[in-house]
């Protein structure tokens, strides 16, 4: 198979760029050797399937924890830990957002997974579709590949940095429009937003350019739409590193340029603009 980095070579999405950027054509493309990064995209797509089928067939429908603006199930953490026992054999480690992890990880250069084992648990409680299994796996800041499977759907996304992004196994090409008037932005509330008036007045601001606005309840699979190329942008402020480190490397992968802005406000918590073009992450 095609080494990352020679495929880097050949493609014009070495031209890529992000926020916590490269200088050099491929100096965001990482070395991962060891284990290989077949074997990786292998692992990672069988974990999501995996994880995604106990999900689908009915894991525990318990909530574990309910406040005003969010639900945690007892079917995310038996996802997390299906998912854990799975990435075991690659021996990188795990950042979860069940079982937590190291967030220094993301100031290192080390390979490690970010994983959302169920990413839209209100709407899998509700039986709304727009729910799915997230694994990314980063080196320090930069996405390497993601995985992001609509078990609803039976859809997979896979992007790899330097490769190109896959639907159900199949290369794809995103078809983004030209001008932010006849865009399609994806967005969201977080749990713990700032839903007040000046809030909403400075989200209608960012969000009012686009031709028109959707919410869906899943930040991972926003970020899929917008690799696939079925929107345009993804914008939020204050979301976590695992609703979205898989869907960081699609949008890469794709061709796409995204923004991650530290909130401050705890660790691994960002504002994020993933687009078509970098002129609309400002």
């Amino acid at each position: 198979m095609t080494s990352i980095a020679s495929a880097c070579a050949k493609s014009s999405r070495s031209k890529l760029r992000s926020e916590v950027a490269d200088d050099g054509p491929c100096a965001y493309v990482p070395d991962v050797s060891t284990p290989s990064l077949p074997e990786l995209k292998t692992i990672a797509l069988a974990t999501a399937h995996e994880a995604g089928r106990l999900l689908a067939q009915g894991a525990q429908m318990k909530v574990n924890v309910s406040t005003d603006d969010d639900v945690k199930m007892q079917a995310d953490v038996d996802s997390e830990h299906l998912v854990r026992a799975r990435l075991k054999a690659t021996g990188i480690p795990v950042i979860g957002e069940e079982l937590g992890g190291d967030a220094s990880l993301f100031d290192g250069n080390q390979l490690y997974w970010v994983v959302d084992p169920l990413d839209g648990t209100y709407n899998y409680l509700r039986r709304q579709p727009a729910t799915c299994v997230s694994l990314g796996l980063m080196r320090g800041p930069e996405p390497v590949l993601g995985v992001i499977y609509n078990f609803t759907a039976d859809k997979t996304y896979l992007g790899v940095v330097g490769e190109g992004t896959f639907i159900n196994g199949q290369p794809h090409t995103p078809a983004w429009v030209d001008k932010i008037g006849d865009a399609c932005i994806m967005t969201g509330f977080p749990a713990l937003a700032d839903k007040s008036a000046p809030a909403m007045a400075i989200f209608m601001g960012q969000v009012s350019r686009y031709k028109k606005i959707r919410m869906i309840g899943s930040a991972a699979l926003a970020l899929a739409y917008v690799g696939e190329g079925v929107a345009d942008t993804y914008y939020e402020s204050g979301t976590n590193l695992w609703d979205v480190a898989a869907g960081l490397a699609i949008i890469k992968a794709s061709g796409g340029y995204y923004r991650l802005v530290p909130t401050g406000k705890r660790p691994l918590n960002y504002d994020l603009w993933a687009s078509a073009k970098e002129e609309w992450t400002r």
